[in-house]
């Protein structure tokens, strides 16, 4: 048997020409601006739909910039109060408004420098023009422009709607870091992903909040109650937490306090500075720290300073006045925001006599603020007025001029508010002798009437009485101060 041959044939390689693309920079460029603008018109998409916008339930800010914006459109704030957290929670700016027969608008904010007031007064100031500026001097300080985490004044920047002010100011305000952080909550908040679902979802069921529909002024009234103590006992233990003598103040704030002052100085706007107390306790070395800031507002003399911290208001400024804190940053509570009200409106009565216009005639300021808790205390009742009934107004008794007599209808007993217009003297207390109805018979009797320390409206004084709702008051017949009876002849 033959053997079979196999012949090997040579395999033949077959070479793969790879063809190499030369790089096209135009096809490169046009990927990449196709993700950018795809990226970018999510993001403003997801803005403008607020899917990643934070809980705004306590943005306090925005709600007043909102109510600012609304306001001006058709009538005018008389008065811009600016700073941090201490003039936010210091002032009640509807007792003032009352009190000044103004309106006074607090566009400050929590937890910012100069710089922001500097922003905010800017803005404020290319829709309005006030009759007065005050600025809290607490945030007169050493701090420096934001770096990291700069969350309240990336909220003042969203809370305004002029883009133009806003690119114009965007590089004083922040660093580069900020600056996209600044215009986009999707970019700001984009952890949500993977933090917060919760929130994307409800801002996906929950638009945006419509715009706000009452007056807000920038009040923002955090504590209920005052020092306790626990607290008070703290001061006579340790000692005070705030240290005067360390107080200090950057030139970069020196810088934005100055052009705070031109800014006014080239509208003629007065500047008022004013610091809003802490607790006499709570602070040690405090004159040093008004000397180092009056060397600095001394630069500036045609200004005035209301300082409540020194000389401080033993009789009026007493523990409840204060937030139940041992922390250095103390703030005012409620009682105190109103009690500073009265005190800036005294102060701006006397300092600025006729700067601000009364608006006490003025129907829409009185459509806007009849319905205040202190409208009464300072105004006269008017139309509209649930629960409010005015039984005298403008009469003289003997040495007495009586602005108003009030009956305000309350649940379970009725209140007289009786007011007084200022004199040198004038005593804590009056008995009145009135003419009134009660079951069906009429009789003349005295009844003791008392001032209430914390509501001190500028022009007159307020005296109070509660009786009961079955009583009806018809005529003031005799005013007794002290032993004397001052009779209405």
């Amino acid at each position: 048997m033959k053997k079979q041959k196999y012949i090997k044939q040579a395999q033949v390689a077959k070479s793969q020409e790879i063809k190499q693309k030369p790089f096209s920079w135009l096809k490169f460029s046009i990927k990449i601006f196709v993700l950018f603008f795809a990226v970018l018109s999510i993001v403003i998409f997801t803005d403008k739909k607020g899917y990643f916008t934070a809980d705004q339930s306590n943005n306090h800010i925005r709600r007043k910039w909102a109510s600012f914006y609304d306001y001006t459109k058709t009538k005018e704030v008389d008065v811009i109060i600016l700073g941090n957290s201490h003039i936010i929670t210091g002032v009640d700016p509807f007792v003032l408004s009352d009190a000044t027969s103004s309106t006074c608008y607090i566009l400050g904010n929590s937890g910012t420098g100069i710089i922001d007031a500097w922003f905010q007064l800017g803005k404020a100031l290319k829709n309005n023009q006030p009759k007065l500026v005050i600025l809290e001097t607490y945030c007169i300080n050493n701090l420096e422009k934001p770096k990291g985490e700069a969350i309240p004044y990336l909220q003042s920047f969203d809370a305004q709607k002029d883009v133009f002010y806003k690119i114009q100011s965007m590089p004083q305000l922040f660093y580069s870091d900020n600056w996209i952080a600044a215009w986009s909550p999707s970019i700001r908040n984009h952890s949500f992903l993977l933090t917060d679902t919760a929130r994307i979802k409800y801002n996906i069921k929950n638009p945006k909040e419509p715009k706000p529909t009452k007056l807000d002024l920038g009040r923002f009234a955090r504590f209920g109650y005052g020092l306790q103590d626990s607290t008070l006992m703290k001061y006579d233990s340790i000692g005070a937490p705030v240290k005067g003598e360390e107080y200090q103040i950057s030139d970069f704030t020196k810088r934005y306090l100055k052009k705070i002052m031109e800014m006014c100085e080239a509208r003629e706007i007065p500047v008022l500075f004013i610091t809003v107390p802490m607790y006499y306790k709570h602070v040690s070395g405090y004159d040093v720290w008004k000397s180092t800031l009056y060397e600095e507002l001394k630069t500036y003399p045609k200004s005035k300073w209301f300082d409540l911290q020194m000389p401080y208001d033993t009789l009026i400024y007493t523990p409840d006045m204060f937030e139940d804190t041992y922390e250095k940053n103390q703030h005012l509570s409620n009682l105190g925001m109103m009690v500073t009200a009265y005190k800036l409106a005294e102060y701006i009565n006397d300092n600025y006599p006729n700067l601000l216009p009364d608006r006490s005639k003025d129907s829409k300021w009185i459509n806007d603020f009849k319905n205040t808790d202190h409208f009464a205390y300072n105004q006269n009742v008017t139309e509209g007025m649930t629960g409010f009934t005015s039984i005298i107004k403008d009469k003289q008794i003997g040495n007495f001029h009586v602005i108003e007599l009030v009956l305000q209808e309350n649940k379970e007993s009725n209140r007289l508010i009786l007011k007084i217009a200022k004199q040198d003297i004038l005593p804590q207390k009056l008995t009145v002798q009135y003419n009134l109805t009660m079951q069906g018979s009429n009789f003349i009797a005295p009844l003791q009437m008392f001032s209430i320390k914390e509501i001190f409206p500028p022009r007159h004084k307020v005296y109070v009485a509660d009786i009961k709702k079955e009583v009806k008051i018809n005529e003031i017949l005799n005013i007794i101060n002290g032993d004397k009876w001052t009779k209405n002849d």
